[in-house]
């Protein structure tokens, strides 16, 4: 089994625990979840004329820093990454991912995004299957998505574990 290392910055420990079982639960038989520390946003991710950090940047810092962890470092500032004005999450496959809680509005948007987020972690690819790894460019898009894995990702997952 896999260990994901959640890591934070300006995040409640009551959103970090929500967040913990969320992916827990939607992995409970691929991923222990634990949480790690609270960490500092670098300045090199950030950019003045948006008001916004690079997610790209702060993923490799995170990568670089937490090298043999599989990690999930959950902020709550604005993102975006070469070609898109923001987005919600960012991940390597396999290795990481960077989530934003910002432009999300309530729980269940940070729960749906911390699993997909995880998904691609795990190697899931975005879905066009009625699945929460139904790829969002906007709120009303992560609110329509549901607040699970379809089947075939659901195999997908069940293969990783064996």
């Amino acid at each position: 089994m896999m260990m994901l290392k959640i890591f934070y910055s300006q995040i409640s420990n009551v959103e970090i625990q929500f967040i913990q079982k969320a992916l827990t639960t939607t992995y409970e038989d691929a991923l222990n979840v634990v949480i790690g520390e609270g960490l500092e946003l670098i300045k090199e991710a950030y950019n003045p004329e948006s008001d916004q950090y690079n997610a790209d940047i702060l993923l490799k810092h995170l990568l670089k820093t937490k090298n043999k962890d599989t990690v999930l470092w959950v902020i709550q500032k604005d993102l975006y990454c070469q070609g898109m004005n923001f987005v919600f999450g960012y991940a390597m496959y396999h290795r990481g991912a960077v989530l934003s809680t910002y432009r999300l509005s309530s729980p269940k948007l940070i729960e749906k995004e911390a699993i997909h987020e995880v998904g691609h972690i795990l190697g899931l690819k975005h879905c066009s299957n009625h699945c929460i790894m139904q790829f969002s460019n906007s709120l009303l898009e992560a609110e329509l998505k549901p607040l699970y894995l379809c089947e075939d990702c659901k195999r997908k997952i069940a293969l990783i574990k064996s």
